[in-house]
């Protein structure tokens, strides 16, 4: 009679293997993103809104209503043209991300960050032209408020950007983790266009 050999496997002890963790969900902070923007779009819409009903209460819209400002258009013009090259950037560094290729990451969002550093940097000489003093007129009051929105959005925007390039350097690139950086430069394109509008309705249209 032979002698059969049975196998044994060891079991499994405590503490010696590693259990992973619950897969990414990247796609929730599209998401929570995506209804940012949308809270962002009604209260600027909501801003600008308000700012043409006054403007239409006054007969001479033209003169009276800007009290004798003067705006300073090319400084503004050549602020909305760095956002816009800001812009290409950012897809830039999203599309390289995808791509796992972190070094035109870095690149591409360094320069997105000072391109928004350059833009505040206008801005804030355009304003300080003008000379707009809060109280001194309705025009006044409400440039200021809606300018000042439309700039804490692009500052909010500037934030992610920069928190999301640091996730970027511990090693979040490639095809299914960019989806978090990709979520920052979707809110920076909605701050862009914010700016843009804004900059239409109170200092071109006026």
């Amino acid at each position: 009679m032979s002698e059969t050999t049975v196998s044994t496997v060891e079991a499994p002890q405590p503490g010696r293997y590693i259990v992973p963790g619950p897969p990414p969900r990247p796609r929730s902070q599209l998401v929570g993103t995506g209804f940012a923007i949308a809270a962002g779009s009604m209260a600027v819409a909501g801003a600008l809104g308000h700012y043409m009903a006054r403007r239409h209460l006054i007969d001479d819209p033209g003169h009276a209503w800007l009290d004798g400002q003067s705006v300073p258009n090319p400084q503004l013009v050549y602020a909305l043209i760095t956002l816009g090259v800001s812009i290409v950037t950012a897809h830039w560094a999203h599309w390289a991300s995808r791509r796992g290729e972190r070094g035109h990451t870095w690149v591409g969002m360094a320069i997105t960050l000072v391109m928004g550093f350059a833009f505040f940097n206008m801005v804030m000489y355009s304003l300080n032209r003008m000379g707009i003093e809060l109280g001194a007129g309705e025009w006044e009051n409400l440039a200021f408020s809606v300018t000042g929105l439309s700039l804490a959005i692009l500052i909010v925007g500037m934030f992610y950007l920069g928190l999301m390039t640091l996730r970027s350097l511990g090693g979040s690139v490639g095809r299914d983790r960019s989806t978090l950086l990709g979520s920052a430069v979707f809110f920076w394109d909605f701050a862009v266009l914010a700016w843009a509008a804004t900059w239409y309705v109170v200092y071109v249209v006026k």
